[in-house]
């Protein structure tokens, strides 16, 4: 991971500590809506059905059946977000999706392909190595994977966000257009704009161009 998107995510972390104590851990993560929790999760139930920090079998297997030939590529996660995005909002009463969960959607499809080698071109890789990371958790070195030479950054996720929009059936939320930059832009409107992004992580933020 490049140090922008280690600062960039730690910063919004760093939101849902209890104020002052300058550290967070896994449970401040976990609040509804705030700040990277969402309805319509890959791999998790929604916050309305009272569990929605555990891994969630059936959800998953639903976006694992979109990718062939064991491998995984763009228009098919689309697909899969899209997808879990009209069960949801069919079963869920009180479902949540604006532009925010929209963007941090597709970033963390970004993250999840990139990290596990794919192409940030066309985000092609194993199946197999996503699924362990997935269903076990885990960094699936047994099955020949590496971590990738080239930083996972800002602005490779955020063009990899760009071109998952640019094949997804799905519509913007709020009539909003997605640009490369959009990915970066709502991180820094949840924590409060870059002045504040830059004080919370004690200046790291300027010192790596956020």
């Amino acid at each position: 991971m490049g140090a922008d998107f280690t600062v960039l995510i730690g910063g919004a972390g760093l939101l849902s500590a209890p104020i002052l104590t300058g550290a967070f851990d896994l449970n401040d993560l976990d609040q509804h809506n705030f700040p990277i929790e969402h309805d319509a999760s890959l791999s998790r139930q929604d916050a309305y059905f009272g569990n929605d920090y555990s891994f969630y079998n059936k959800y998953w297997q639903q976006v694992v059946s979109f990718f062939q030939n064991g491998q995984t590529a763009l228009l098919p996660a689309a697909q899969a977000i899209a997808n879990r995005t009209a069960d949801s909002m069919n079963i869920n009463p009180t479902f949540t999706y604006g532009f925010r969960e929209f963007i941090f959607r597709y970033g963390e499809t970004a993250i999840y392909l990139q990290t596990m080698g794919g192409d940030d071109a066309t985000g092609v890789t194993r199946v197999d190595w996503v699924r362990s990371l997935f269903e076990k958790e885990k960094l699936p070195y047994d099955l020949g994977w590496r971590p990738r030479a080239k930083a996972i950054t800002i602005p490779s996720l955020g063009q990899m966000v760009f071109e998952l929009f640019n094949v997804s059936p799905q519509r913007v939320p709020e009539g909003r257009k997605v640009f490369v930059d959009s990915y970066k832009d709502v991180f820094e409107v949840l924590v409060g704009g870059e002045e504040q992004l830059n004080n919370i992580t004690g200046g790291l933020a300027r010192a790596v161009g956020l």
